[in-house]
């Protein structure tokens, strides 16, 4: 029987990087993905000839300098590849407000400056101590100080992490302006952490705004499982495997002390001295592990968290590019309220004529994707698994049909035409996402950015299994494809000292 030094589960963005450090770092890799291809969340789709990204929008850190970018550079992975790099993040639309997100700061403060001309003080207070905690944050990530003495360096050093930490991204917002409008526009990133800024923590709501606001993001030409389609080549160029179409039924220990190996849905049984987990934490702990006692221990644990709300979203084929309607950027970010709680309820209600928007142009910014002289658009919205749990077959497929009329409605007030020039449509509900990714209750984002469940106190990816580890969104640092990389790297630096240990 072959004994691998690491089986990794699971082939989205979190497990490859994991596997592909390991592998250049010499160590034989077992990837092991249920579906037919690599990306997990960040997969695509093709109807009728158009090409559609399953979740992604773009990703920060792959430009110039950018953490992701400079990982895949070691090895030439991201020579395979070619990056289209945005000049813009967002238009960003409030009833009789508009703004740019354009990956520069001075501009940013510029036009709130503009349109809140009482509030100058306070936006160049808030922005000076977001770009103290960014300072403050890079020094303790970038650290190569032993884990126990960085986070000595952390409370010395870095108080302004420790203090948005303990801090809601409303707690921030609050201590800085007054102004209740600014303080809407300035929590607009909520959408992307599924929690509105009264509950989601400041540490990763500040860390979510620095990587789409600061830093330039980029796109993969061709879809970006072409980036993860290249990670799996290379991966096995360094001498490990990678399967697709294979699932794992168990994750077998020595008793619940030590992994053992995992059994294939199969049947085959795969040794490994090491296993990383890039499949969700509740699945893992609760269910693949063969141990009672720990799965128990787990399932008390884990049933207290929170989870992150699922989306709603619809994919269509146009007969026309979208900028022919009005489309003016890739992507359009729609609100019809400043408060952030009421508009987070009206996400929960599927009050669609209300709810934040989300329209993204992926054709516009790749036309590859679609056919000559056609187009693509994503609609989004967050949701909740409960609006569509147990709906009967019929029910369900009504109410799909339903909730997409309408928000095909509701863009149509920003793009005049859209409904006519419709060729082709598919609708995913958190019930898809479910069935897809295995995502308990399709949650998007894992558990919930909460204080609580952020930063140190987020679900560590250490457990009380030797050598098992956790990779992905559900643990940490985070969702996101940029902190899944991080994720998976961190996972496989712990996978090579506990192996460097056991000699």
């Amino acid at each position: 029987m072959t004994e691998y030094d690491c089986i990794v589960i699971g082939a989205g963005a979190g497990g490859l990087s994991a596997a592909l450090q390991l592998s250049r770092q010499g160590k034989r890799a077992l990837v092991l993905e249920r579906q037919a291809v690599p990306g997990g969340f960040a997969t695509t789709f093709k109807r009728k000839g158009f090409t559609f990204e399953a979740a992604m929008h773009c990703v920060d850190g792959l430009g110039p300098g950018g953490e992701i970018r400079e990982f895949l550079e070691k090895d030439g992975v991201f020579a395979q590849v070619e990056a289209i790099e945005l000049e813009n993040f967002a238009r960003v639309i409030y009833p009789n407000f508009e703004l740019l997100i354009d990956f520069n700061q001075v501009h940013l403060q510029g036009s709130l400056k503009d349109k809140f001309p009482r509030g100058r003080t306070e936006i160049e207070r808030i922005f000076s101590a977001m770009d103290k905690f960014f300072r403050q944050f890079d020094r303790f990530a970038e650290s190569n100080l032993p884990g126990w003495l960085n986070m000595l360096q952390l409370f010395i050093f870095c108080p302004a992490v420790i203090k948005m930490s303990l801090l809601t991204a409303q707690g921030f917002l609050d201590r800085y302006i007054q102004e209740e409008k600014l303080k809407g526009v300035l929590g607009e990133m909520w959408g992307f952490l599924g929690l509105p800024p009264s509950r989601v923590s400041a540490l990763y709501f500040l860390l979510i705004l620095q990587g789409y606001y600061y830093q330039n993001t980029a796109y993969i030409k061709g879809v970006f499982q072409k980036l993860f389609t290249a990670m799996t080549a290379r991966i096995r160029e360094n001498g490990s495997e990678v399967r697709f179409n294979t699932g794992v039924m168990a994750i077998t220990t020595r008793s619940g002390k030590r992994v053992k190996s995992v059994v294939l849905e199969n049947g085959e049984e795969i040794t490994a001295k090491a296993i990383i987990s890039n499949a969700n934490a509740i699945s893992t702990l609760t269910g693949l592990v063969d141990d009672p006692a720990v799965r128990e221990d787990y399932r008390r644990k884990l049933s207290s968290l929170e989870k992150s709300p699922s989306a709603l979203q619809v994919y269509l084929g146009l007969s026309c590019p979208a900028k022919s309607l009005g489309m003016n950027q890739h992507t359009l970010s729609i609100k019809t309220s400043y408060d952030h709680e009421e508009s987070f309820n009206f996400c929960l209600t599927q009050d669609y004529a209300r709810c934040p928007l989300e329209i993204v142009d992926h054709a516009q910014i790749d036309p590859g994707l679609a056919p000559a002289g056609k187009g693509t658009l994503l609609i989004m919205v967050l949701d909740a698994y409960a609006n569509w749990k147990n709906l009967h077959p019929d029910a369900y497929a009504r109410k799909k049909q339903e909730a997409a009329e309408k928000l095909i409605r509701r863009a149509e007030d920003y793009l005049p035409g859209l409904s006519r020039n419709i060729e082709c449509m598919e609708v995913a509900t958190p019930r898809t996402f479910e069935r897809y990714t295995l995502s308990p209750e399709g949650a998007i984002y894992g558990f919930a950015q909460t204080v609580e469940q952020s930063g140190i106190r987020r679900l560590p990816q250490e457990t009380p299994v030797s050598g098992l580890f956790l990779a992905g969104a559900w643990t940490r640092p985070g969702h996101g494809v940029h902190a899944c990389f991080i994720s998976g790297m961190e996972a496989a630096g712990l996978v090579s000292g506990w192996l460097r240990k056991r000699g």
